[in-house]
This record gives C-alpha cells, structure tokens and sequence, in this order.
C-alpha cells in the first residue's frame, strides 16, 4: 500500500511539474514576442512582402483582424490568387487557373483553411486551457543547431501540431502538423520562423519557411507589416 501511495503521489508530482513547464515554455514565448498586453493590444494587421514558391517569387498582402478575419492575395503577371476567412464562411479564387468565380467554403471546410493558416492574431498559447486547448511538454530537442523545447498542443477540435521553443531566448522556432490542404493530401508540413524583427515591441519573424520531408515548398518573406490599421470588415466577405 505504500508503495503504492509513494508511486501516486510521483505520479502527481510529475503531472503537476509538467503542467508548470508548459506553462513557463508559453509564458516565457509570450515575454519574448512583446508581451501579454502587446499582444493582446493589436487587433489588425496588414503583411506585405513576397511568397517563393518553387523559386519565382510572387508579391503577397495579407490582411487580418480580430478575432479571426484574413485575407491574402498573391498576384504575378497581371493574375492573382485570393483567399480569405470572415469568421464564418471561407472562399477562395484562382486566377492562375483561370478561375473567374469565387469558391465559397462553408462550415467545416472553411474552418478547416482558417485553421489551416493560423488566423487568429491573439497567439493560442496565451490563456489556452481557458481556450480548450491541452498542452504536453515531451522534453528537449534540436531545431537546427538550437536547443529547445517541444511541446504537443492539441486544440479543441483535437488537431495535434508539436511547437518547439528556443530554450534560450523562448522563441518558437518550428511547428509540425498534418496540412489540411487538400493539395497536400495530408502530409506533415514542417514550418519554422526565423529572422525575428521588432515592430513597434512585437518579435514577429519576418521569415517562414514550409517543408514537406526536408524539401522546402513554400517561403514566405515579409517585407512590411502594419500594426493597428482600418480594415474594412468588406474585404473578407465571399
């Protein structure tokens, strides 16, 4: 019976112990990216800059606002590809292929490409047990030559994605999670943020790069960003 008791209490010693490290790994990420109050002070942003794909380089804007509205738009040559989430609804546009109408992306599906593409400008990791999410903190790894943290999330439509933190500074360095991308016939997208910049107090890493078993699909070079401007609520709408 004792040893019993003794190997409970251990039991909850360790949960308890990395419930506290996962809550430190966040807390320490959120003080590096500018702060709670910073944070949680920007309701709308505008991106700009360029996306590489397959090595052309095509000029990008994006435009978010609280709580979950975005919208980007790639154009190159005189045509261009849209998408875009007003919280509800999603759609999408292909120029590129000649699309001339929107497809309207309802319910689960235009969920899914929100979720997809991270639109939420309050960062999950702020307050996320109040949010429903559940975090596990699996120990230490390597992202590159950087020692770090890799933490397990899982939201609360039980999507699972591993986040690793740079044990030094708190930055996040890497996320892994399987692509909803229905081009991507669910493989697992490697995508790591580096070239950290400083805008008016918020860390916001200017580059972020997409990798599909180590072979680079996607990068992303933000050039500007804009923190606080009017957005229309209009441009989001299908």
């Amino acid at each position: 019976m004792r040893i019993v008791l003794i190997s409970l209490c251990f039991a909850l010693v360790t949960i308890t112990a990395t419930a506290q490290s996962v809550d430190a790994v966040f807390t320490r990420y959120i003080d590096y990216s500018g702060g709670k109050q910073q944070l949680q002070s920007v309701h709308s942003r505008i991106d700009s800059g360029t996306y590489n794909y397959g090595g052309i380089e095509f000029p990008f804007v994006s435009y978010a606002q609280s709580p979950d509205h975005y919208k980007y738009v790639v154009t190159f040559n005189g045509k261009y590809f849209a998408q875009s989430f007003d919280g509800q609804e999603g759609w999408k546009i292909d120029a590129f292929k000649n699309q001339k109408q929107k497809q309207v992306l309802y319910g689960e599906d235009g969920k899914a490409m929100a979720n997809e593409a991270d639109v939420h400008l309050e960062s999950p990791f702020i307050d996320y047990k109040q949010k429903g999410y559940a975090a596990t903190l699996e120990g230490t790894d390597t992202v590159g030559s950087q020692h770090c943290y890799r933490i397990r999330f899982i939201a609360p439509n039980k999507d699972t994605a591993l986040y690793f933190f740079d044990r030094q500074s708190g930055a996040l360095l890497e996320k892994i999670a399987v692509s909803k991308n229905i081009e991507l016939n669910g493989a697992t997208l490697e995508t790591t943020y580096t070239d950290y910049t400083d805008v008016k107090g918020i860390n916001i890493p200017f580059t972020v790069t997409h990798k599909i078993k180590d072979q680079t699909v996607l990068v992303i070079k933000v050039k500007g960003v804009v923190l606080n401007p009017p957005v229309d609520d209009s441009i989001f709408k299908p």
